[in-house]
């Protein structure tokens, strides 16, 4: 592990399909925040306590505006594309895509840990504090994208949607799906509603099992 800004610039650029590339990245700077966690700014011994409190304090700000674009967009995305399942399923919904297991599974999938530095003891924390750090690191790298494309919402909004958001909420609502099958009532309701959008990983051929009306598993 170590700091590497090549890589993420080319890992962040390879998650959206759209016009995004990395010569968007100007502020290098940026992304070296967004990837130093004060963990590992406290174990250095070549800055003093007051720079040491500073970067820290950077990465910080970093990771709270990341957090709150993130659940704009988030909030945003719901409310645009499935406003008819209501203000309480929207709730439910939200609070997964934001939750801090969520953003460390972005964080995996963008293999954030491998080009970031982190602090020494990160190796022997429980998973708990490992992802814990990781959603930091991700909410860091959100804000950093941000602020990279000059505070332009939309087009923060079309990375994450692309890269992370509609993925995590098609699963969401499909884990939903297969796991309630107490109200058959809902479960046609989401059924016709999922077909609709055509929301991928379902297996189209088998929405019902012999001899009852339950959802199939994924292929």
């Amino acid at each position: 592990m170590g700091l590497n800004i090549k890589a993420a610039k080319e890992a962040i650029a390879k998650r959206y399909v759209g016009s995004i590339s990395v010569s968007y990245f100007q502020h290098p700077e940026l992304l070296e925040i967004a990837l130093t966690h004060p963990n590992h700014i406290y174990d250095g011994t070549n800055i003093i306590r007051p720079q040491q409190k500073q970067r820290a304090l950077e990465h910080q700000g970093l990771a709270n505006l990341g957090y709150v674009v993130f659940c704009r967009i988030v909030s945003n995305y719901l409310l645009d594309n499935f406003s008819h399942l209501g203000e309480a399923t929207i709730t439910i919904i939200e609070s997964d895509i934001v939750s801090r297991k969520m953003l460390a599974e972005f964080a995996k999938e963008l293999n954030l840990k491998q080009f970031s530095l982190l602090g020494k003891s990160y190796k022997w924390k429980h998973k708990s504090e490992q992802n814990k750090i990781l959603a930091q690191m991700f909410e860091a790298l959100v804000g950093a994208i941000f602020l990279e494309f000059d505070r332009d919402l939309g087009l923060t909004y079309d990375w994450l949607v692309e890269s992370f958001i509609a993925e995590a909420v098609a699963r969401v609502l499909i884990t939903a799906v297969k796991d309630d099958d107490s109200d058959l009532e809902t479960d046609f309701q989401l059924i016709d509603w999922i077909e609709a959008l055509k929301l991928p990983l379902l297996n189209q051929n088998s929405l019902y099992r012999e001899n009852n009306y339950l959802l199939e598993c994924f292929e």
